[in-house]
């Protein structure tokens, strides 16, 4: 799917397909996506697991893991062609204008370096030389996330820091650079709800006040709702829905999204069952032909299983690949 022209994008995903090594073959965990991010622009990638969502992430940052490798497409950031740059011309881009915070920030922090030295480390790399300096800049991107007592906390390790913590102090390693872009893979998964809304607040706040434009990777909807302007619907690799948030939500048109925002509990349907997707997400050996989400469809036809249909634009700020739309629209 091409990406939805609106001017010149800070990141621009043109036909990206990432292969997974199986013998000698390469199955298709991400298959021909196209989209892209404005400058000072949130957008929401959503989706069950196993969709692409983060393979779709490490590929951009050229962080792919043995086995697994882009085999088609194009990755333009801030002008630059990223898949032709150097391992090493990669670095100087990684942290510096373009960052990520992980899932899981315990497997991410370092433990045997405390939490100032970590969220230092990008600065060095990226040439700062000044040790009063880089002290300086690390203290005030903890305050601007509004991490308590900065200096106890520079001192402090991993282990001593509860999970929300941890999360600010990812954000606070993603940001300390002052990145163009970052990319946000479920910063908010295994929070309880108070946490949860004050990394969102964070979140929100860094693209408020710093102009960096994000990309938030979720399977949770009131994550996407409440941060992103836009969302893209992943399924089995593909894009099958994208628009506004407020246009998808307002008006799902493809019936994975609209199984997904049925699920969603609210109040005034209490007593009622939520709407549910019968089956899962096909592993990429098991990805049917033609539309991935027809076995699981309660309105698939003979053509969803033949072929992957064509975007219909709905309207400028919405389109959706279905070829049941041709029966609504």
């Amino acid at each position: 799917m091409k990406p939805i022209s609106s001017g010149s994008p800070l990141l621009q995903v043109r036909h990206l397909s990432v292969g997974i090594r199986k013998g000698r073959t390469y199955l298709p965990g991400v298959d021909d996506i196209g989209f892209q991010v404005q400058a000072g622009e949130i957008v929401g990638i959503l989706g069950e697991s196993g969709c692409g969502k983060t393979l779709t992430a490490l590929s951009i940052l050229g962080l792919l893991p043995p086995g697994i490798q882009v085999i088609r497409g194009s990755i333009r950031f801030d002008g630059l062609d990223l898949r032709s740059l150097s391992e090493r011309e990669l670095c100087g881009i990684r942290g510096q204008d373009l960052s990520m915070v992980f899932q899981e920030p315990m497997s991410s922090l370092n433990p045997l370096l405390t939490i100032g030295r970590q969220i230092a480390e990008p600065l060095r790399l990226h040439g700062r030389r000044n040790k009063r300096l880089i002290e300086g800049e690390v203290l005030d991107i903890m305050h601007k996330l509004g991490l308590p007592e900065p200096v106890k906390l520079a001192a402090a390790y991993p282990h001593q820091l509860s999970g929300g913590m941890q999360q600010r102090v990812m954000l606070a390693l993603a940001m300390v650079c002052k990145p163009k872009l970052l990319i946000a893979d479920e910063a908010t998964t295994a929070l309880d709800m108070s946490t949860q809304a004050q990394i969102l607040h964070l979140l929100q706040g860094i693209n408020r006040d710093l102009g960096t434009s994000i990309l938030c990777i979720s399977h949770d909807l009131g994550v996407i709702s409440r941060l992103c302007d836009r969302l893209l619907v992943m399924y089995a690799g593909k894009l099958l829905e994208e628009g506004t948030v407020e246009a998808v939500f307002a008006d799902p048109r493809h019936e994975y999204t609209k199984g997904l925002i049925g699920s969603i509990p609210h109040k005034e349907w209490k007593g009622k069952p939520l709407l549910g997707i019968p089956g899962k997400v096909p592993s990429i050996e098991e990805k049917p032909p033609g539309c991935p989400f027809a076995p699981r469809c309660s309105k698939a036809r003979v053509q969803c299983t033949l072929r992957f249909p064509d975007p219909r634009h709905l309207s400028a700020d919405h389109r959706v690949c279905c070829i049941g739309e041709t029966e609504y629209v």
